[in-house]
């Protein structure tokens, strides 16, 4: 076709809700470059209301990735679809800090904190690049024993919570202010050093305490789950599953936007891993051929992310290496060292972000 005939065709003008509906589902690297097309585009993509959307759908579609943290000031992105190898996608600064400490995660937003301080906390969405420096907190004397981030629906806005050992606070992104709430239903010392990672799902923030952090004595009686109710902003505690027995040993993490409970008999070589769905409880698989331990797996490895194929990548928190358990061999294949990608072993940290444009 000549260039003169393709002039003379008439332009295609697509509905906006049609165009809406594509925009929606682009990774937030091609919506960044599709700001400059046309005014009408840099509108759409710039509403709330469809950064809202693209978020849905990014959780609909599973557009996660590997983020690990790299303690000389860069974070990087590693592409999941790409597993084993888990290619390099791009490579970040943190913003405001030259060194900072990734705490947790939600919606693909990540809460940091100044590498060695208390004072300073920043939100930062590194799929956009925006970040926000959070107000000081009147309340702290020292470095928190826990931390959480989770998004109120009733309020549109996100929340962050902070444990203080007697009490908590939490942060409001609308009114930009820390309140101070004293109820706590477990013991503070449960907690280990590092201020432990909340589990951010559905519009809550869970944690896991098991007495056996502190004197190796295992009992569900004496271990918790407790949660973050976004309503009343109050910590409050969640009854630990039956199924996890009298000696029963496990973790919190997330898989597909559910949270997850893994673990088992404290000296078994095997667990099982559940997820909450909206009937309770839900039996996942079981992990046989531990590599050691069900207790010692637990405290170390933490599943991150679930394949197509039932694949679970679990990160070791002690060694900084990247396990895939294979449900069909029942095999697990290291994959990555983490120290061999981030060069900082020792203060490496691997969490899944999601590919959000919402802040």
């Amino acid at each position: 076709m000549s260039n003169k005939k393709a002039q003379e065709r008439p332009a295609i003008n697509l509905p906006f809700e049609i165009i809406f509906s594509i925009l929606t589902r682009l990774p937030v690297k091609s919506l960044l470059r599709f700001e400059s097309v046309s005014k009408s585009w840099n509108a759409i993509l710039s509403e709330q209301k469809f950064k809202k959307a693209q978020l849905d759908q990014s959780k609909a579609l599973g557009r996660e990735k590997l983020m690990l943290q790299r303690i000389t000031g860069h974070v990087q992105f590693r592409d999941l679809e790409s597993c084993p190898e888990f290619s390099l996608m791009e490579e970040q600064l943190f913003p405001r800090f030259q060194c900072a400490e990734i705490l947790c995660s939600c919606d693909g937003l990540i809460l940091l904190k100044g590498f060695k301080d208390y004072k300073e906390y920043v939100l930062w969405n590194p799929s956009t690049r925006e970040y926000r420096v959070l107000e000081s907190c009147p309340y702290l004397n020292g470095c928190p024993k826990a931390c959480g981030l989770c998004y109120d629906s009733n309020l549109d806005e996100y929340k962050v919570i902070l444990m203080c050992g007697s009490f908590s606070v939490v942060y409001s992104s609308n009114k930009s202010c820390w309140t101070k709430k004293t109820s706590f239903p477990c013991p503070a010392q449960l907690f280990n050093n590092r201020c432990s990672e909340g589990i951010s799902t559905g519009g809550c923030v869970f944690w896991s305490l098991n007495w056996s952090l502190i004197n190796q004595y295992v009992d569900s009686s004496t271990s918790f789950i407790i949660y973050l109710d976004v309503k009343s902003d109050e910590v409050k505690k969640l009854s630990v599953p039956e199924f996890v027995g009298a000696n029963g040993f496990f973790g919190l993490s997330s898989l597909k936007g559910c949270l997850c409970l893994y673990g088992g008999t404290y000296h078994y070589k095997e667990l099982d891993i559940w997820t909450m769905e909206q009937d309770g409880w839900k039996w996942l698989m079981n992990v046989c051929n531990l590599p050691n331990i069900c207790i010692r797996f637990v405290q170390d490895r933490k599943p991150l992310w679930r394949g197509k194929n039932g694949e679970i990548l679990f990160h070791g928190q002690w060694n900084q290496q990247l396990f895939i358990y294979y449900p069909k061999t029942k095999q697990f294949v290291t994959v990555h060292s983490v120290a061999d990608i981030s060069e900082d072993s020792k203060n490496a940290m691997a969490l899944i972000c999601l590919d959000s444009s919402y802040f």
